[in-house]
C-alpha cells in the first residue's frame, strides 16, 4: 500500500486529464463540500479537464454537467455520455446496450424485486437499477444475486448501492465505449492509452476497481484504505481523507 504524500515532478507534468468518481469521492456523505468544488474550479483555471465516472443516475449527470465545472460525465456506470455541444447538453447510450432485450430483462427484475429498497433515485435512471446497500439482509441479498444470475446481469458494487445493468460495463469501459465522442469533447489528439498515461484517477470504492487497473496513476481515498484487501487491482496511492476532503488535497498537490 502506497500512501498518497504528493506527485512527483514527472506524474504532475503528465497529467492533463482527470477521471473522478463522484460519491464519497468527490462529495462527502451527499454533499459538495467549498473545498471540493474549489478543487473542481481550480482544475479548469489551470487548463485539465475533468471527466465524471459515476454509478449515479442520469438524473444527477444532467445537474453535474449544467452547473458543475466538469466537461463530460459518463453515468449509470458506463451506460450514458453526458456532454454539452453547441450550448445544448447531449445524452449517448453505449453502443452495447441492446434497448429490446435490455428494457425486458430490467422490467422483470425491478418485478421480482419490488418489495426492494432501491436508490433515491431510481426514478432519474435510464438503465440501470440501484438498490440500497445498507437495506440489503442476508435473504434478500441472496434472492437479488440469484435475479441477477437468471437474467444475465451483471452487478457493481459502490460504497452505497449495488448497481445492475443488463450489459458486461463498467466505469473502465463505460470510458473505452465512449472514447471516440469523448476525443471530441475533450479536444484529445492522442490514443486511449496515451490518454490512460496523461490521467489521474480518482475513486473510494470496488466499482472504480477498473479505472485503478487501467489508469497508471490513480489514487483512492481512505475508504480505500479501510478495505484495501479486497481489491484484486488498488490504486497506485490511497489517502488517509475521506471524499471531498482527499479530493481537495489530491488536487491541491497536483496543481502546486
Amino acid at each position: 500500500m502506497n500512501l498518497f504524500k504528493g506527485f512527483s515532478n514527472e506524474e504532475k507534468s503528465r497529467i492533463r486529464y482527470i477521471v473522478s468518481d463522484v460519491d464519497d469521492t468527490i462529495t462527502c456523505d451527499g454533499l459538495l463540500h467549498p473545498d471540493a468544488l474549489n478543487a473542481l474550479y481550480m482544475i479548469r483555471e489551470r487548463g485539465l479537464k475533468t471527466v465524471l465516472v459515476t454509478g449515479g443516475s442520469a438524473g444527477w449527470a444532467d445537474g453535474y454537467i449544467r452547473q458543475w465545472p466538469v466537461d463530460a460525465v459518463v453515468a449509470e456506470s458506463g451506460a450514458l455520455l453526458i456532454y454539452r455541444k453547441d450550448g445544448h447538453i447531449v445524452y449517448e447510450t453505449n453502443p452495447s446496450i441492446d434497448c429490446d432485450d435490455y428494457n425486458y430483462k430490467r422490467d422483470e427484475l425491478l418485478r421480482l424485486t419490488k418489495d426492494f429498497v432501491f436508490s433515491s433515485d431510481q426514478y432519474a435512471r435510464l438503465y440501470d437499477i440501484a438498490y440500497e446497500k445498507m437495506a440489503l439482509d442476508g435473504k434478500k441479498e441472496k434472492k437479488l444475486f440469484d435475479a441477477i444470475r437468471t437474467l444475465g446481469g451483471f452487478a457493481l458494487v459502490s460504497s452505497i448501492h449495488v448497481n445492475v445493468l443488463f450489459a458486461p460495463l463498467n466505469k473502465r469501459k463505460g470510458i473505452d465505449d465512449f472514447f471516440p465522442r469523448l476525443k471530441d469533447v475533450l479536444d484529445i489528439e492522442m490514443s486511449i492509452y496515451e490518454f490512460y498515461s496523461h490521467t489521474l484517477a480518482l475513486g473510494d470504492s470496488l466499482n472504480d476497481e477498473a479505472l485503478f487497473e487501467a489508469f497508471p496513476i490513480s489514487v483512492g481515498n481512505k475508504r480505500v484504505y479501510d478495505e484495501y484487501g479486497r481489491f484484486e487491482h488498488p490504486p497506485g496511492y490511497v489517502t488517509t481523507l475521506y471524499g471531498g476532503d482527499s479530493f481537495a488535497k489530491v488536487i491541491a498537490d497536483l496543481l502546486v
